[in-house]
């Protein structure tokens, strides 16, 4: 019995060790997001040994600064492995939940964690990719980064902390971001304040091997923000995209109803926004009209909260939303079966304020 206790416990610690990769180099500490066949996305395991990584070094005097980065070239991290989250569900299990639990808490722990935490945004970063990176101190993106919170689009809402980073973006471009889950590139993440630094990805490693070289002496915020200087690094947005439809996002995604919304759009008039206005509203067509709803509501309410009421109403909000939700429908339509046809539970018309209420009383 204990040496198959012992088997057992050597194969999941190797697959600890393959999904995540923690290293110290002199002075810097650094997390490896390792399934990039999975374009390194998090499971249960990765969340914890991530949490109880970065609590050790909080208390490591020779660590002072820590990285978090992804394998490959295409995603930092595309998430949670929502397949093995459908699979809970599924099942009645409970796994799901304490996903969701331990996820909002190590991320609601990375805005306050007191070491400098530098997120190397290469590639597409999704959904729960977001929310190990945007409590960071430094968050840098690159010529190949991609940023999305597609919630909607699976009959869920932004969650991990989005009701608080979405809701901090200037004007109302959050909530254009978070109800329609459109994917931005690194000028507009800078735009949006969901990026720091723009970092050319061909400097990624010369930055790293700068961190690995500092000493106890220079290591700190100013000198890893001129090691990024000296490195082609800015804080400036170049022409972002949506500076050109800024003042259209926040008329219109300023409006209190996803009904409004849907109807402004659909009665531009105006030709240079018409386009616009008709691939939004067809993005928004196709998502889940529950979702869409509490998208808006969780970010607008997110302006009047503090980070950790945010992430108190995001846990209490999911406990109720995988009763009530299109979550499975949405992960079976578009992830596992793949027909692109979710059924979904409600239309937009049916959604009035006492339906809300009964469905959804923790945010209405």
């Amino acid at each position: 019995m204990a040496v198959l206790i012992f088997l057992q416990l050597l194969i999941f610690l190797k697959k600890m060790i393959k999904d995540l990769i923690v290293e110290k180099k002199n002075h810097l500490g650094l997390i490896t997001l390792n399934r990039p066949a999975a374009l390194n996305s998090l499971n249960l395991d990765m969340i914890r040994r991530i949490h109880k990584t970065l609590e050790i070094w909080e208390r490591d005097d020779t660590i002072f600064a820590v990285v978090i980065k992804g394998a490959g070239e295409k995603a930092f991290c595309a998430g949670g492995d929502i397949l093995c989250l459908h699979e809970s569900i599924s099942n009645g299990f409970n796994q799901h939940m304490n996903f969701f639990k331990e996820e909002f808490l190590l991320d609601e722990y990375i805005y306050q964690f007191p070491k400098p935490y530098i997120a190397i945004m290469d590639g597409y970063v999704i959904g729960g990719g977001m929310g190990i990176v945007q409590g960071a101190d430094f968050r840098i993106v690159t010529e190949r980064s991609n940023l999305t919170m597609p919630e909607t689009s699976i009959g869920y809402f932004p969650d991990v902390g989005a009701s608080y980073f979405l809701s901090r973006c200037p004007g109302f471009i959050g909530s254009y971001l978070g109800v329609t889950g459109v994917t931005i590139k690194a000028e507009d993440a800078l735009y949006a304040k969901l990026a720091d630094w723009y970092l050319p990805a061909n400097q990624l490693n010369f930055f790293l091997q700068g961190l690995g070289l500092l000493t106890s002496d220079s290591f700190g915020e100013k000198t890893i923000s001129q090691l990024l200087t000296q490195l082609g690094g800015r804080k400036k947005a170049i022409s972002p995209s949506l500076s050109k439809q800024r003042l259209l996002i926040d008329s219109i995604f300023s409006l209190s109803t996803v009904h409004d919304i849907a109807h402004s759009l659909k009665m531009m008039k105006n030709a240079d926004h018409k386009k616009w206005a008709e691939d939004t509203l067809n993005i928004m067509s196709k998502h889940s009209p529950l979702s869409l709803v509490g998208a808006l509501q969780t970010i607008h309410l997110g302006r009047g909260l503090s980070l950790q009421e945010c992430f108190a109403m995001e846990i209490v909000l999911v406990e109720r939303w995988i009763d009530v939700g299109d979550l499975l429908e949405g992960i079976r339509a578009l992830i596992i079966d793949k027909d692109n046809s979710p059924q979904w539970k409600y239309r937009i018309d049916e959604l009035t304020s006492s339906r809300l209420q009964a469905l959804l009383p923790s945010i209405f």
